[in-house]
């Protein structure tokens, strides 16, 4: 079987690469006087796997992500989904193959991946609560897009998808239709909804080595309107919205926000979690009613 890893963050096939190993910390998150506020970090997942990619469900008592388990002394990676309140584990999942970046999709009954099998790396479904009765199986959601990267839902139809590449693009899909189109290239892993808005996001990249920077983009799925919005801290290269819409990002173990409304103070830190995350943080997120924050840290 071939394993995907990360290549600064894009997901490849390798064949005998072990993966990093990554453990996902949760804290509380408050904002006070427009400053995001973060305490009682604890780890949710203790490993020397790679235990990545964090998506709070909406009701916030759960928390979907990817852990790499090794099987038949084959490493591959599943879906988890890990209750907040009794910290029991699920594993959704639980195939021969990799699955990558859990995200609920917005029927809320099922969840996207990115599957690995025979080299390719496509969307599929999975269902959230598999042992419903009404549960349909697992199914591939687009045939002809390949490889998939990374991903985040519009909505019940159409799909903002990372596609690797020569260049890597952004693609606006419709998993009805099963149509695509090229909206941007040379982007980064981060797709995302921002909050109290119609608007998606994604970060582009602007020169090259040591002077690249990401360049954080607004898009509109109805006008195809795409807007600059902010460049990433130097340092920093995955983003997320807080649940009260500000850009927030890590550079090491110091977390930064961006508030849109007063872009003019640029970014600001507002956490260092360097006693619990010494080697840094890399991706970073949180629920939508902006009370707890979850941590990929390197170990």
């Amino acid at each position: 079987m071939k394993l995907m890893t990360g290549l600064l963050g894009f997901m490849i096939f390798s064949t005998s690469a072990k993966m990093p190993g990554f453990d996902i910390y949760l804290g509380n998150l408050a904002l006070k006087d427009q400053r995001l506020k973060v305490s009682h970090l604890k780890a949710l997942t203790n490993t020397s796997a790679y235990d990545n990619q964090p998506f709070f469900l909406p009701d916030s008592d759960a928390l979907l992500y990817t852990s790499a388990l090794t099987k038949n002394k084959v490493e591959q990676t599943d879906s988890m989904l890990i209750s907040l309140k009794s910290g029991q584990i699920s594993n959704l999942t639980n195939s021969s193959e990799s699955e990558y970046s859990p995200t609920l999709m917005p029927s809320g009954n099922s969840f996207s991946v990115i599957r690995a099998v025979n080299d390719e790396q496509k969307l599929w479904r999975y269902p959230l609560y598999p042992d419903r009765p009404s549960t349909q199986p697992a199914s591939e959601l687009l045939t002809h897009i390949n490889p998939v990267g990374y991903h985040a839902w519009v909505d019940n139809n159409r799909v903002m998808l990372f596609v690797l590449g020569e260049p890597h693009t952004l693609q606006l899909a419709d998993v009805q239709k099963q149509t695509s189109q090229v909206l941007d290239e040379n982007i980064g892993p981060s797709l995302l909804a921002i909050p109290h808005s119609s608007l998606m996001s994604y970060t582009a990249s602007v020169g090259v080595g040591e002077s690249i920077q990401w360049q954080l983009k607004s898009y509109h799925p109805d006008t195809d309107q795409i807007e600059q919005l902010t460049t990433l801290p130097k340092g920093a290269y995955y983003y997320a919205w807080s649940g009260n819409g500000f850009a927030i990002a890590a550079v090491n173990s110091v977390l930064m926000q961006w508030d849109k409304t007063n872009a003019d103070k640029g970014w600001r830190s507002f956490a260092d979690v360097s006693d619990v995350c010494p080697k840094g943080v890399t991706r970073l997120t949180t629920n939508l009613l902006n009370s707890k924050i979850a941590l990929v840290c390197t170990l």
